[in-house]
């Protein structure tokens, strides 16, 4: 609805700024090879100043050389073509408000889920070849690599689904659900930057690089536990309502992700901590050596930067007034 409306609103306007620019130059000079050129020129520039949009900033030029080349010969066109495109801005309205569009919530929320678990799945096979002797460490780049892209399809999921949702017949009921993902979507791809960070400290690190039992364990059980929490954490921002519905069922409460959920809550934020505090001690032990120990420091304090930016429920921002300005962006 809300691009039926936007789109047809940009086109409409764009042909009349055209059909204006057209009879003040056939007025002042006639029609010309140079003055075509002239309005084509000029109509872009008008297009882009008035801040029109893609639909319109391209319906000016199009329609000034219309109805220049047109008009002179057929008389009328220029009035045609603005009752013609309103026309036709209004049907697509119309079949919408009949015909009610997809609001690709559930894809949105899918995309999610999928980011937030390709996030913990790393998280999770990092912390458990750090404890298994002769693993490759760097062979965790190329996933952590793709981290980025899966951020970007999960972004535009939610920014479509944005979009679906405005003027939406169901768009004051999920509009909550929408808020929360928008604020997941942001979220995952901050902590997506320490996750990739961990993966390329292991990918610098000498190939003789391997922490000692005392070290790799804490080390092994903080990632472990993170990746536990982005999980509970992904089940708790995809659910429909508003914050703090979690408890309600929803999406997570038939598949078991509820209960995952709450386990999320109850193995607590200290936990995650005490373990991050067990492995910088146990990375200033005598025997371990200093670039060992740097390393693994900034693996456990990437960690625990992931765990704080996902501590609680998706901060969702107060929503702004309404800019008619945005329907022509």
């Amino acid at each position: 609805m809300w691009e039926s409306v936007s789109r047809g609103l940009q086109r409409v306007l764009g042909v009349v700024v055209g059909v204006l620019v057209a009879f003040g130059f056939a007025r002042l000079a006639g029609i010309h090879a140079w003055s075509i050129a002239l309005v084509v020129f000029v109509s872009i520039l008008a297009g882009q100043a008035l801040h029109l949009g893609q639909q319109g900033s391209v319906q000016v030029p199009v329609s000034a050389l219309l109805v220049l080349v047109l008009g002179a010969a057929t008389g009328g066109y220029a009035v045609d073509r603005i009752v013609d495109t309103a026309i036709g801005a209004g049907v697509g309205v119309v079949v919408n408000l009949v015909v009610v569009p997809p609001t690709r919530l559930d894809e949105a929320r899918r995309k999610v889920r999928d980011f937030a678990q390709a996030l913990a799945d790393l998280l999770r096979q990092v912390g458990r070849d750090l404890g298994t002797p002769g693993r490759d460490l760097s062979a965790h780049l190329a996933p952590a690599r793709q981290l980025s892209a899966e951020g970007t399809v999960a972004a535009l999921a939610v920014n479509r689904s944005a979009t679906a949702l405005r003027w939406h017949p169901t768009g004051r009921r999920d509009r909550p659900a929408l808020e929360r993902l928008l604020a997941a979507a942001k979220a995952l791809n901050l902590v997506e930057r320490p996750a990739r960070g961990i993966a390329r400290a292991l990918a610098d690190a000498p190939e003789s690089w391997r922490p000692p039992p005392s070290l790799a364990e804490p080390l092994c059980r903080l990632l472990l536990r993170v990746a536990d929490e982005v999980d509970a954490w992904a089940v708790r921002a995809t659910l429909p309502g508003p914050p703090g519905a979690s408890g309600a069922g929803g999406d997570g409460g038939g598949d078991g992700e509820g209960n995952k959920s709450g386990e999320g809550n109850k193995s607590g934020e200290g936990g995650t901590a005490e373990l991050y505090h067990q492995a910088l001690l146990a990375a200033r032990a005598p025997d371990v050596q200093p670039e060992t120990a740097a390393i693994a420091s900034a693996i456990a304090l990437d960690a625990q930067r992931i765990s704080g930016e996902l501590r609680g429920d998706p901060d969702v921002p107060p929503a702004g007034p309404f800019d008619w300005r945005s329907l022509l962006s």
